[in-house]
């Protein structure tokens, strides 16, 4: 398998994600190394390449660790693109509402601070945690509105389809 501590390509990725397919240990390898690496381009090509698994294999093998990768995905000193992990979060089931993550989106989706995939992947993410709830559904109409209308192509359409998840629903 690759270094993780050189420059990547997408080719590779996916080429390491797919070798990583049904291989718990693998896995496992990668989510330690994204987790407990001081080198922000080992652990940005780490949750890069397990944001690139099959559906399945995160459900089977990164589902168990789901409170970790909300704990990170929420954590100030990120050391990589909060929108991988946001990626993966958003192939998980959302049966209950994780409030500190439901927290956390709604809070920064607005927020120009964040890189536009992050803040599109807060936004399905948000919209797919409230719909069984009409109040939540209504909280974050109110923080879609307060986006600008200028918002980037990505984060425009995320809204879009926000309101069209949170409409059907009701």
């Amino acid at each position: 398998m690759l270094s993780l501590d050189i420059r990547l390509s997408k080719a590779q990725v996916m080429a390491i994600a797919d070798h990583l397919h049904h291989d718990e240990g693998g896995i496992e390898a990668m989510l330690i190394q994204m987790k407990q690496t001081d080198h922000p381009r080992v652990a940005y090509n780490a949750a890069w390449v397990l944001s690139h698994l099959s559906r399945e294999d995160k459900r089977i093998h990164l589902l168990p660790h789901y409170g970790e990768l909300v704990a990170l995905a929420t954590s100030t000193a990120l050391c990589f693109r909060r929108g991988l992990l946001l990626a993966i979060l958003a192939d998980f089931p959302t049966d209950e509402v994780n409030g500190k993550l439901l927290d956390f989106c709604l809070l920064h989706l607005t927020d120009p601070k964040e890189s536009d995939s992050a803040r599109s992947a807060m936004i399905k993410l948000a919209a797919r945690m409230c719909k069984p709830y009409p109040e939540l559904c209504k909280e974050l109409m109110l923080h879609l509105d307060m986006m600008p209308q200028d918002s980037a192509s990505s984060i425009a359409a995320a809204k879009r389809n926000a309101l069209k998840r949170i409409q059907r629903g009701w």
